[in-house]
């Protein structure tokens, strides 16, 4: 039986970075279920995509569901992008409708994956331009996934566990 210690470190929250790849970038996507891990490998000149929002403005929810064919975990983010531009326009008309795996960072250097090779997120977007001179200018994103089990957790190190973690 396992434990739920309480966490001794510091626990800050807020998400930065963000960034994405098309599945068919991808050379080696490895994952356990056992242990929730995951190791993302870019094929030969394919990398991760950064993508920049404004600060605290990143949110990330998830959610797990009980269904007839099993537990599914529903995994929503939203990120804004300020100003209205081409360069952004252009790269979200080259995403929309494609199949994304994304790497979401947070505060305390937890790397989550979201998406897998088989269940990708999906992108909507939304630009923001409000009659009020001072307020917020730009894209509002919002990714959306589900999936059989929870989203893993980012492979770097060596011996099997993340960076920054300890195995309790």
């Amino acid at each position: 039986m396992g434990n739920i210690f309480r966490h001794t470190g510091i626990n800050i929250g807020g998400l930065n970075p963000v960034s994405w790849i098309y599945p068919e970038d991808v050379a080696i996507f490895n994952s356990s279920d056992s242990s929730l891990y995951c190791l993302i490998v870019p094929k030969s000149g394919k990398s991760w995509n950064a993508m920049y929002g404004t600060p605290e403005t990143i949110q990330l929810e998830s959610e797990q569901q009980d269904t007839p064919g099993g537990m599914k975990y529903l995994y929503k983010l939203k990120v804004l992008v300020p100003k209205d531009r081409i360069a952004v326009e252009a790269e979200l008309f080259r995403m929309t409708g494609r199949r994304l795996i994304l790497k979401v960072g947070d505060k305390n250097g937890t790397v989550r994956i979201l998406g897998t090779m088989e269940s990708p997120m999906k992108l909507t977007s939304k630009l923001l331009k409000p009659a009020v001179l001072e307020a917020f200018n730009g894209y509002e994103l919002y990714f959306a996934g589900e999936f059989s089990k929870p989203a893993g957790f980012q492979l770097v190190s060596t011996n099997g566990i993340p960076e920054g973690e300890t195995e309790d």
